[in-house]
């Protein structure tokens, strides 16, 4: 009986730190990451990386998640303007977070759902606006954002 109450509370403990170091894609200790599909953590982190960089109003990094005839044509700024329905000069992101990414069964799709805090600057005006981006697999420049899309 002491056995499996030792057993038993041995699992207990290792379920409780898988629980902690857990994330959407799989876990992570620190800067080590062990994912379950090395897909859907990539565009979680570049998800993070384009919301920074709209954070800190980096257009032109902004437009590189683009493939690379759309970055030609893309405006960001309008862009923006047309999601948040705020011109991006009063848009101040305080904290945003991935909440969902789903691959679709060809693993060339995908979506990544997030929550974003905007404040309007001059205002004490606070937004909590849920966004899809769209991403798809391109075999020259894997995998890109359908902005257009994700931002309408």
């Amino acid at each position: 009986m002491r056995r499996f109450l030792v057993l038993f509370g041995f699992l207990l403990v290792l379920a409780a730190v898988l629980l902690l170091f857990s994330t959407r894609t799989g876990f992570q200790f620190g800067q080590v990451r062990v994912s379950t599909s090395a897909d859907a953590s990539y565009l979680e982190q570049r998800t993070v990386d384009f919301l920074e960089d709209l954070r800190f109003k980096d257009f032109e990094k902004a437009a590189s998640y683009h493939s690379i005839e759309d970055r030609r044509t893309v405006r960001i700024p309008e862009l923006i303007e047309r999601i948040f329905q705020i011109k991006p000069e009063f848009l101040d992101i305080l904290r945003y977070e991935v909440l969902a990414v789903e691959l679709d069964r060809s693993r060339t799709r995908a979506r990544v759902r997030t929550r974003t805090v905007v404040k309007l600057l001059n205002t004490s005006e606070i937004r909590e606006p849920e966004i899809l981006f769209y991403w798809h697999k391109d075999p020259r420049d894997g995998w890109v954002m359908k902005l257009e899309s994700s931002l309408r």
